[in-house]
């Protein structure tokens, strides 16, 4: 079942790698210095996990944990983006900033989801040797626990964007680091805080998605780019090929180094609703 997770979330940070590649339509950023900051995202999460499992035990990553990712984020975007030559409108702030949290979102996956399908009512379908069909993957697709976790990604995604625009709008002011790092550590701590507060209530995530969406579209329509010529769409085409490739390699690798080093829980006695974990930070376990 780890392939099928790993391709899941290879493709959902393809997916979103796209559409922020595509929508910087304007003067779009290099795709290299993109894979960059989606590595730093992936790595970054990976120690950070691995850390925490070595220290306090098996981590399931969500709740408080999200903020820790987004303020870990926050702490690192100012300084690394103060010197970027190719950061020169505020919309870039934007493109990095969900490029290094996507990173970090396929890692969180990666580590959740076998917490989150062994605790479903449906673990025997998909246990060591069972070959699940096309059926099965929709019906754990539909499972409230499997939409629950993809709802933190879409609240990473969404505090990402707005983060990033903070980020740029500041630092194209000339406005020092440290002070850009603390309105993105405040913006940090009131998304994934509401959401924490509000037990992953959708129509809250539908608000932070909506408000996200329309940040970023009023930025970029104020681009001091807009008449420059954009790259031909074959150019695009190559180099989102090349990044698909990549993303799926790294979800891979992830992927067996999460296996080789945090223990899988048990399967039997991990009842999931879907909610709990948004609170606690882990499963409850039944007593």
């Amino acid at each position: 079942m780890e392939i099928y997770i790993a391709t899941f979330a290879a493709l959902l940070s393809t997916l979103l790698l796209a559409v922020v590649y595509l929508a910087d339509r304007y003067e779009r950023e290099p795709v290299e210095l993109i894979q960059d900051f989606f590595l730093s995202g992936l790595l970054g999460q990976l120690l950070l996990i691995l850390a925490m499992t070595t220290m306090i035990g098996d981590v399931f990553w969500s709740g408080p944990w999200v903020l820790v990712t987004l303020v870990c984020a926050s702490l690192y975007l100012p300084f690394r983006l103060r010197r970027q030559v190719e950061m020169n409108e505020r919309f870039d702030g934007i493109v990095y900033t969900v490029a290094l949290v996507g990173g970090a979102t396929c890692v969180i996956h990666l580590n959740n989801l076998p917490r989150v399908i062994a605790a479903s009512p449906y673990r025997e379908v998909i246990a060591p040797g069972a070959a699940p069909d096309l059926r099965d993957l929709l019906i754990i697709a539909t499972w409230p626990g499997f939409t629950a976790e993809l709802g933190q990604g879409l609240v990473l995604v969404s505090a990402a964007a707005l983060i990033g625009g903070v980020l740029g709008t500041l630092q194209m002011r000339g406005v020092p680091p440290w002070q850009i790092t603390l309105a993105a550590v405040a913006v940090a701590i009131a998304t994934a805080g509401l959401d924490l507060a509000t037990g992953g209530a959708w129509s809250v995530r539908g608000v932070l998605l909506v408000a996200a969406v329309a940040v970023s579209l009023a930025i970029k329509r104020r681009s001091v780019f807009r008449d420059r010529p954009e790259p031909p769409e074959r150019d695009v085409l190559i180099m989102g090929l090349k990044t698909a490739l990549m993303v799926f390699g790294a979800a891979l690798l992830a992927t067996v180094l999460l296996q080789a080093v945090v223990e899988q829980p048990g399967t039997a006695d991990v009842p999931f609703s879907g909610h709990e974990h948004f609170l606690s930070g882990q499963p409850e376990i039944e007593q």
